[in-house]
């Protein structure tokens, strides 16, 4: 199977799995029988509106970093097939935790949080597997540099890391310690190994 295939079928999977992200809105939505209860409606389905928004934005963090990493591949095995597959696999189960995230999440229960941070840390050691697989088998573009390459292995590890480190902070201090992970943490850190290895790059140029 060419690399072409792999990629359209994974970008179809995300797609999939993003448009399946506002299914527990939608569901719960229901004509009221007096006026202005619909108003009332909107306003309960916070909880699974801010849900959905965090999930689109993480796993479409996850979508960018699988279109990354595959830009830099040249060629694929069947290893590298089962190992997106399963990656896929975990990409395909997040609807699940966050609609639990949508629906039970309470500053006394911090099961969900939890559940989803730890899904969440799944999908990403599956990405991280699948890259450092294609990296150390030869699948990848044989002019990548070594800083390139260092550049994006500690870019997966370290989102891995932080997802992990995210369960702990989902567990003791609820959604809000949580989502300061997902949605500040990781993108600054990402920013900050881009700048550094920009800077880098310029710096073997130069020399």
């Amino acid at each position: 199977m060419g690399l072409e295939r792999i990629i359209f079928f994974s970008d179809a999977v995300f797609a999939i799995v993003i448009t399946l992200l506002v299914l527990p809105i939608a569901a719960d939505v229901q004509l009221p029988e007096v006026h202005g209860g619909l108003a009332q409606q909107v306003w309960a389905l916070e909880p699974k509106i801010v849900s959905f928004a965090v999930s689109f934005l993480v796993i479409g963090q996850f979508w960018i970093a699988h279109h990354r990493m595959f830009d830099y591949m040249r060629s694929a095995d069947q290893q590298l097939l089962w190992l997106n597959l399963v990656s896929l696999l975990t990409i395909s189960f997040l609807p699940f935790p966050s609609a639990l995230l949508g629906a039970h999440s309470t500053p006394t229960d911090h099961f969900a949080v939890v559940f989803y941070a730890a899904s969440m840390t799944v999908a990403s050691l599956a990405l991280t597997v699948t890259w450092l697989y294609a990296l150390r088998s030869g699948l990848v573009d044989q002019t990548l540099d070594r800083h390139t390459a260092s550049y994006l292995t500690t870019r997966t590890v370290l989102t891995s890391a932080l997802f992990l480190v995210s369960v702990g902070g989902g567990l003791f201090f609820g959604y809000p310690a949580a989502m300061l992970f997902w949605l500040v943490l990781l993108p600054a850190a990402r920013i900050l190994l881009a700048r550094r290895h920009r800077r880098r790059q310029l710096l073997t140029r130069a020399a």
